[in-house]
């Protein structure tokens, strides 16, 4: 997700509701076919969110629009017809009001954090995003500085390269397009970018969300605001195929490398599973932790992370090891004999630590507004099942199978480092 680290810690530490299912959400739909989602929280506090949905993120790129959905995020609360960025801006700090703008491969974002009393102000705010954004070539060129930073920075992160480097190994086009508009992007103009707007602002497949505000009353706001001219269906894109066996290798003679070893799953069981890999260390100090990856990287001297991304129609689950050059091909390897000898074969103990740990992750994650929003979001555009408790508690009964035939199946793979050195993935047994 594109998002500065200042924004996502503000954003993500307020703790506003005990948890996403402790008040029911409501689901509505505007005249017009915009999908409304709210859940009203606790009336004791004054603390509201209200965010536009978009479900026309990276995966819906085509080679001519490649980098288009990160210049629409980046168009986030510009000049429309109705008011410079200036005065957004200036108006959104008078009311003591955050705003933000993300894009994963299937949404962008534009979230407002306030006060409840601004929120219908804020809901014209986001319906001139929708509806009057100028795409003006003057502030395209100051946009493309920024896009340009964001991605130069992304390509000299190892971890977030080597993440999009495994989308593209695993599903190529799609859910493979990167999160970024690299040097290729054939965007080049405002008008380019207002055209893929033009595109994602179809009321079918725009959702309005809220925390902190009744339903009802949000999806009256979003009736009277720019967002009712919208018109137009959702459009199915296409359906995401994993091709495992692929290999993505960027070279590099850094003294560290960063290997990405990824498996094909259920967007239900994804987080599980990746609990179940067991890579992170949840104790400080210690032989890190009870898993078998965990200790066999703490043992080893190298990094193991275990990771999952779940979306509509796809999953990956999988880890992510950084270890010196030298020591890269062994650790992989050791990592990969873990996976089939343990984690493939999980016992009932290794079950039940990674079915807790995954319900505490996602009691962490509603217990925060940006968890909500996302929830909400996927509730709203019908992206694949719910992470609640409840959804946890649904596979845990046939995880230990699942692992078995995920973990058994041939993986993909994305690494940075000399391709000398590096173990490919059709050599780890698999």
């Amino acid at each position: 997700m594109l998002r500065s680290k200042a924004a996502l810690a503000k954003l993500g530490s307020l703790r506003t509701y005990a948890s996403a299912s402790s008040v029911a959400p409501t689901v509505l739909s505007t005249a017009n076919g915009i999908k409304v989602a709210a859940v009203e929280g606790h009336a004791d506090s004054p603390l509201a969110s209200i965010s536009l949905v978009i479900n026309h993120g990276s995966r819906f790129e085509t080679a001519a629009t490649s980098g288009a959905a990160h210049y629409l995020k980046a168009f986030g609360f510009r000049n429309t017809q109705e008011r410079t960025s200036f005065r957004t801006v200036r108006e959104a700090e008078l009311n003591g009001a955050t705003l933000t703008a993300s894009a994963t491969r299937e949404n962008i974002t534009y979230t407002v954090q306030c006060f409840r009393d601004a929120v219908p102000y804020f809901v014209d705010i986001l319906g001139d995003i929708a509806a009057a954004t100028k795409f003006s070539e003057h502030e395209f060129r100051d946009i493309a500085k920024l896009v340009r930073f964001e991605a130069l920075a992304a390509r000299e992160n190892p971890q977030a390269r080597v993440i999009d480097g495994v989308h593209q190994a695993a599903f190529r086009s799609g859910l493979g397009n990167s999160l970024y508009a690299l040097e290729s992007s054939p965007v080049h103009t405002g008008d380019a970018v207002r055209e893929y707007a033009q595109a994602a602002m179809q009321s079918g497949r725009v959702a309005v969300v809220g925390t902190g505000v009744d339903a009802a009353t949000l999806a009256a706001l979003v009736g009277e605001s720019k967002l009712a001219g919208l018109a137009g269906s959702a459009v199915a894109g296409a359906k995401a195929k994993f091709t495992g066996g692929g290999h993505q290798i960027y070279d590099s003679a850094a003294p560290v490398s960063h290997y990405a070893l990824a498996f094909e799953s259920d967007p239900r069981s994804a987080a599980a599973l990746a609990s179940l890999l067991g890579a992170q260390r949840r104790l400080k100090w210690g032989a890190g932790g009870a898993s078998p990856l965990a200790k066999l990287a703490f043992t080893e001297g190298f990094a193991a992370e275990s990771f999952s991304f779940a979306y509509s129609d796809a999953a990956l689950v999988g880890v992510l090891v950084s270890a010196p050059s030298a020591h890269i091909s062994a650790a992989v390897e050791k990592v990969a004999g873990v996976i089939q000898a343990s984690v493939a074969k999980a016992s009932p103990e290794a079950v039940a630590r990674a079915v807790a740990a995954t319900r505490l992750d996602v009691a962490e994650a509603q217990a925060t507004q940006l968890g909500v929003i996302g929830e909400l979001s996927k509730l709203a555009l019908g992206q694949g099942p719910s992470a609640s408790l409840e959804a946890v508690d649904a596979v845990a009964a046939s995880l230990a199978q699942t692992a078995a035939k995920v973990f058994s199946a041939k993986p993909v793979a994305a690494s940075i480092g000399l391709s000398q050195t590096t173990a490919y993935v059709d050599t780890l047994g698999f």
